[in-house]
């Protein structure tokens, strides 16, 4: 039940609007009774009009009415800057959950059953205190809306259908899977409804990239200084989008909003104008697109979660085994396609059981670790670094032939030689690692390829360890041969 102190009405003017005359009747002498000065309106058309000459202190509606509804009315009266400042109640005899959802969404300020009028004369005196001030001359001169009630309604639902078409094209960008997408996706919206300077999306977790858009003629002029005007740190990386539907030229300074995902700030979306600056709409849609976008990025960023989860080895933060077949069974047909080499390194620590044996398992994790370090660091920006499995380590050099493999593995069997490992203990531990290595031509599968740097990973180990061996060329063939006969167990080193 809605309650207020009573005491001296401070509303003076009520407009009571029902299309039901005996309603209107009994509505209006009860608040005559209490010292209020009642008009009547008989539909929501009329009390448009009505109004908008003349401004009450206070209208009460139906719910519903032949016509346009008390919502619709709502609605129309809090569209119009003239009539935005009067306060709305909504008289209704039914109790339901969805009438109150529409009340409270369409901006009246309060929700009575008809059957308690006694609750809408003791809320008047605290809707007067709370109430929004009506418009001053100086601020937003008065005008009449020379348009009829039903082609601002009109216009109110196009405004409405437009926003939601928005808003889902922004939620359905959840189902995109990746925060790169998400974004791409974003600068297709907001293209088709905005035009702008440049676009950028900020991820709250600084973790995550931040994403830009702008012409190609801009990014020269435009990238030196954008950490500074996007507040982003040297560090982070930003990923650009650069095609013309971006305009170019000078603006007024960037506006930003903020994302929100339940109550919690998860980035910010930053628009740079053109010239012609941004209008009152486009704020409102990018208001609107801030809105509806916390939910894409949030699934975003699980879905990567996830998905990190599931291609990542734990201990070195390497791809797993199950990942590095992935990307392998990927090159392999785009590598069929364009007729390119491929190479492998398979390269496994030396005397690594002994380590273990020695200072413990939690030094080899550490040993472990830090050649996963070594690895990313020393490989090229095309390779792809994986842990195999137990030691052992592999390596993908896409678009590389015979003699460009063996000069990478003995780069990469330097590297782990000259790298050291500090133990909690205070001991620092050396290790080498013995490097096959397998190339290929297209066409070629992913069995025989492992299969070969396997094979002459062994031999290297055969012959002394801390040593590169170059297996045959690669057959093209399904079918994985066994490895030979080695020096000690599998996972021994």
């Amino acid at each position: 039940m809605l309650q207020a102190e009573t005491g001296s009405p401070t509303v003076s003017r009520v407009l009571v609007v029902d299309d039901s005359a005996a309603v209107r009747g009994v509505l209006a002498r009860t608040l005559r009774q209490c010292g209020y000065d009642v008009e009547e309106a008989s539909s929501a058309e009329t009390a448009v009009e009505r109004v908008a000459e003349s401004p009450p202190d206070l209208v009460v509606t139906d719910l519903v009415m032949s016509g346009l509804s008390g919502v619709q009315l709502c609605r129309l009266l809090k569209s119009d800057i003239t009539t935005a400042h009067v306060p709305i109640v909504l008289l209704t005899a039914s109790g339901d959950k969805r009438s109150r959802f529409w009340a409270r969404s369409a901006g009246a300020v309060a929700y009575v059953n008809k059957d308690r009028l006694d609750d809408l004369v003791a809320l008047l005196p605290s809707i007067a205190e709370n109430g929004t001030e009506a418009p001053s001359s100086r601020a937003a001169p008065r005008y009449r809306d020379k348009r009829s009630v039903y082609e601002r309604m009109s216009a109110i639902l196009d405004t409405a259908l437009f926003d939601s078409v928005v808003a889902g094209e922004v939620r359905a960008l959840a189902s995109t899977g990746s925060i790169e997408q998400v974004f791409d996706g974003l600068v297709a919206v907001l293209n088709d409804v905005m035009t702008y300077r440049w676009m950028a999306v900020i991820p709250a977790h600084a973790s995550s990239p931040a994403f830009f858009h702008c012409h190609p003629s801009e990014r020269d002029l435009l990238v030196p200084t954008l950490r500074k005007t996007l507040d982003v740190v040297a560090d982070r990386e930003i990923l650009y989008v650069l095609d013309e539907r971006a305009v170019p030229g000078d603006g007024d300074r960037p506006e930003s909003a903020s994302v929100l995902f339940a109550d919690e700030q998860v980035g910010r979306v930053v628009v740079a104008p053109t010239a012609r600056g941004l209008s009152n709409e486009d704020r409102r849609l990018m208001s609107l697109v801030a809105t509806e976008l916390g939910g894409p990025m949030q699934m975003a960023s699980l879905y990567e979660e996830a998905r990190t989860l599931a291609t990542t080895d734990m201990l070195t933060s390497l791809l797993n085994r199950r990942a590095f077949l992935d990307y392998m069974e990927r090159e392999r047909v785009r590598s069929d396609r364009h007729s390119l080499p491929m190479s492998l390194l398979l390269l496994d620590i030396d005397h690594f059981k002994h380590i273990n044996d020695k200072y413990g398992h939690n030094a080899g994790d550490i040993v472990l670790r830090g050649t996963a370090r070594t690895l990313a660091v020393v490989a090229r920006k095309s390779d792809v670094v994986a842990r195999w499995g137990g030691e052992e380590f592999v390596v993908a050099l896409p678009q590389t032939g015979a003699p460009g493999a063996r000069v990478a593995a003995e780069r990469v069997r330097h590297a782990i030689e000259e790298s050291s490992h500090p133990l909690p203990t205070g001991e620092v531990v050396c290790v080498t690692a013995s490097v096959g290595v397998a190339s290929c031509v297209a066409p070629w599968t992913v069995d025989p390829l492992v299969s070969v740097a396997d094979a002459a990973m062994y031999v290297a180990k055969g012959r002394g360890r801390n040593r590169v061996e170059v297996g045959p060329t690669a057959e093209h063939s399904r079918t994985r041969p066994g490895r030979p006969e080695s020096d000690g167990q599998a996972n021994s080193g």
